[in-house]
């Protein structure tokens, strides 16, 4: 048993492993089996498999440079998506205070809850804006 533990750990050394946009290509995967099952479309069943495929691929690539070129590109693709995600879930959480993104810098800015409509003054950019608290 101890052997082939280490035969495991000498396979996976040097390989890149997950990160967000396997994550991302995983979901799509699943979303697209998910709607084969009531569509049963052999086209969704080939684009869930092969998306399935490229992420075990790149889970396992030794190419480790190009997977975080990729990864990067992914995240630089989605920032605007996932900032937004991010102000609205502070938004329903924060029962306290309010958060708004600077439009200049796109910096997220925490004011305090129902004081009015409000002059913010972003702590990165100093650009003056208002908003209603």
């Amino acid at each position: 048993m101890e052997k082939f533990k280490d035969n495991i750990m000498r396979f996976l050394r040097g390989r890149y492993g997950n990160d967000q946009f396997n994550n991302f290509i995983i979901l799509f995967s699943l979303l697209f089996a998910f709607l084969n099952i009531f569509m049963e479309n052999p086209i969704l069943t080939i684009v869930s498999y092969a998306s399935l495929i490229y992420a075990i691929y790149r889970m396992f690539s030794k190419d480790i440079w190009t997977r975080q070129k990729e990864n990067i590109a992914y995240l630089d693709n989605t920032r605007f998506i996932r900032i937004r995600i991010n102000l609205l879930k502070r938004n329903l959480t924060d029962k306290h205070n309010k958060y708004f993104i600077c439009p200049s810098c796109k910096q997220m800015v925490r004011v305090p809850r129902n004081k009015g409509k409000i002059e913010i003054k972003c702590p990165k950019c100093h650009q003056k804006f208002d908003r209603k608290s």
